[in-house]
């Protein structure tokens, strides 16, 4: 007779990337290799339903709302289950520019700090993330790529005369976006630059091509069909972004596209990627040599690729998230 598998109630705070790489993803990782039983669902249960989930562990994502801290509250009174918070991003400290604060209430701080005393564990994406938080139990579990679709992805390059240049965000990324205002035209004679997502004007007027972000399912293979053969990823400096993961870089590298990025805190991790300063000159010579010779270009995209299949996929660090949820 086997000891019984823990059983795992998941509610992500959303449907994107925050939710499907920190809660859905690992949930079905874990799932699928047998190691964890349970259910993931969008909202939270009522109270009936959560009794008789009977769950042995709870994760819960970016609880802000006092209805929801209140549901938290009733859980802890209601069961026994391991309560556990996850969090990547430094919410108390947003950019003036990212559309996303603004979404954010005012004393988020308190919200946070009263949420998670509620809870077990605390699991964070960043060792910078978690040193801004106090709690007795705090574990960090670094983002990876789900093997599905990353690791089947066709690599497409050389396809134009010129090199396609690029990049791929939200607009929550529109700040550090101020990086490539200078770069992006000082270069769009030798190269075809080619971007998805919101841009503004300044830059999408010298663009190859422009394309609309797509929903997350769609994502990783419109990225790849981008067909770059150099990507960019600017970062600004700041706390925020600071605390960020290196989640892009391991998101183009799994397209077998060569990266250069800011050289900042999130950006810090063993990757073959070349690391700019602030200064537009660095970044506009940095894309000058990228590019002087392709064949190169093509390799430093292939040891991208490898690296990130070798080391940055679920399948890999299945036991880490196990650990952190049910450890």
């Amino acid at each position: 007779m086997t000891d019984r598998l823990p059983f795992v109630l998941a509610t992500p705070a959303d449907d994107y990337a925050c939710g499907r790489y920190r809660v859905r993803d690992p949930f079905t990782a874990l799932f699928n290799a047998g190691l964890v039983d349970g259910v993931v669902f969008p909202y939270f249960l009522d109270d009936q339903l959560f009794r008789d989930l009977a769950p042995d562990v709870l994760v819960v994502q970016r609880v802000l709302e006092h209805d929801q801290i209140a549901v938290l509250e009733r859980y802890r009174r209601l069961g026994s289950a391991r309560i556990v918070f996850d969090l990547d991003d430094l919410l108390t400290i947003t950019p003036r520019d990212n559309k996303c604060t603004r979404r954010f209430h005012d004393d988020v701080a308190a919200r946070l700090n009263r949420a998670m005393s509620i809870c077990d564990r605390l699991i964070f994406s960043t060792d910078y993330l978690a040193s801004h938080f106090s709690h007795a139990d705090k574990v960090v579990c670094q983002n990876s790529l789900p093997d599905s679709p990353w690791a089947n992805l066709c690599v497409s390059r050389r396809l134009s005369a010129k090199p396609r240049v690029g990049w791929a965000g939200s607009a929550g990324h529109l700040g550090d976006l101020k990086l490539l205002y200078k770069v992006v035209p000082a270069l769009s004679d030798v190269v075809d630059w080619v971007f998805m997502g919101q841009i503004p004007q300044v830059i999408a007027r010298h663009c190859a091509e422009v394309h609309p972000l797509v929903p997350i399912d769609q994502y990783p293979q419109r990225l790849a069909d981008l067909g770059l053969d150099l990507a960019v990823a600017p970062l600004q400096s700041h706390p925020y972004n600071d605390a960020k993961s290196h989640l892009r870089l391991l998101e183009l590298g799994a397209c077998g596209y060569p990266v250069i990025c800011s050289d900042v805190q999130a950006f810090a991790v063993q990757l073959p990627v070349h690391r700019c300063s602030d200064d537009p000159s660095d970044w506009i010579e940095a894309v000058r040599g990228a590019i002087a010779d392709r064949d190169a270009l093509s390799a430093w995209g292939d040891r991208m690729r490898a690296d990130v299949l070798a080391n940055w996929l679920l399948s890999g660090r299945v036991g880490q998230w196990l650990n952190a949820w049910c450890d």
